[in-house]
């Protein structure tokens, strides 16, 4: 057996055995392989930098399972075989790790719902959209007892801050559903050639809503909440324009639905105003007056 397929062998292991949260202890692997635990530590460390990797003592490396999708055994094989012969490559970075990986399902956010019992409808849209057919499924809607069936081209699974959604068109209107409201998911035989800019938005942004948007939505930044916001992007697709002598900045979100900006201005209050576009600041306070009364 080669050096490659000794390697490949071995990471697709390591990986097979975090998908089912197991503890690995670097020891065991590197006896298990032959291998020196410097030569264990390097896979993790270097090969599988990109993972959220948890140190327990000098030894014992975990990550959270939820963080990596749910992996087909073709997509843990398809990648060992890529970080084997990574050393070829000039610099490989973390966002291409990961797209390598989980190519049809991407994570935009930092809290991970557990869908362990929806596994099987999972892999269902995942193998509809690698395989690009159409999907027919019923779709409950929050609050409603009756659902409506849809038959859709899948184009992306997407974990968005805590909660997975399923992007994708139907009669080329982008649409999206929460993924624990779809029930009784099938594959149809029909398959769709995927719409290349639709595609790049959803890779590219961090909107789950497309061909729905604001073209820029402007948001004033308090003093006191200005080292959140540069410590990370706590807004989608968020660019500062402005910090003012005040220590106060001015975002621009561009290209966002307005149901992903009101509630997170709200969770900040008093601290985030929306500038622009006009009207839509008054209508979330309207929104909060309206809500006062009816609970008073």
């Amino acid at each position: 057996m080669s050096k490659t397929s000794v390697l490949s062998q071995r990471l697709c292991e390591i990986l097979s055995r975090l998908t089912q949260g197991e503890r690995l202890d670097t020891s065991k692997i590197a006896e298990q392989y032959g291998a020196s635990i410097r030569t264990i530590q390097r896979d993790i460390k270097e090969r599988l930098a990109f993972l959220p990797w948890e140190e327990n003592g000098p030894r014992y490396y975990k990550v959270n399972r939820y963080k990596l999708g749910y992996l087909t055994q073709q997509d843990i094989e398809r990648f060992a075989l890529f970080a084997s012969v990574s050393d070829l490559f000039p610099q490989i970075d973390r966002e291409f790790y990961q797209e390598k990986l989980t190519e049809s399902v991407q994570i935009k956010g930092f809290q991970y719902e557990d869908i362990q019992l929806k596994k099987n409808e999972f892999s269902l849209l995942k193998e509809a959209i690698d395989k690009k057919r159409f999907i027919h499924f019923q779709y409950t809607k929050s609050g409603q007892r009756e659902g409506k069936f849809y038959t859709i081209a899948p184009y992306s699974l997407i974990n968005k801050n805590g909660v997975w959604y399923l992007i994708g068109t139907d009669n080329d209107k982008q649409k999206t559903f929460c993924f624990t409201q779809i029930t009784m998911p099938r594959i149809l035989d029909e398959t769709f050639e995927p719409n290349q800019q639709l595609l790049a938005e959803i890779k590219e942004s961090d909107s789950i809503s497309h061909g729905n948007q604001l073209a820029e939505v402007v948001i004033k930044v308090s003093s006191f909440a200005t080292p959140y916001f540069l410590r990370r992007n706590l807004l989608p697709n968020q660019q500062i324009i402005h910090k003012s002598e005040e220590n106060e900045l001015m975002i621009s979100c561009k290209n966002v639905n307005e149901l992903e900006i009101i509630p997170l201005v709200q969770y900040w209050i008093p601290h985030l105003t929306i500038i622009s576009p006009n009207g839509l600041q008054d209508k979330m306070v309207e929104n909060i007056k309206q809500y006062i009364e009816r609970n008073n």
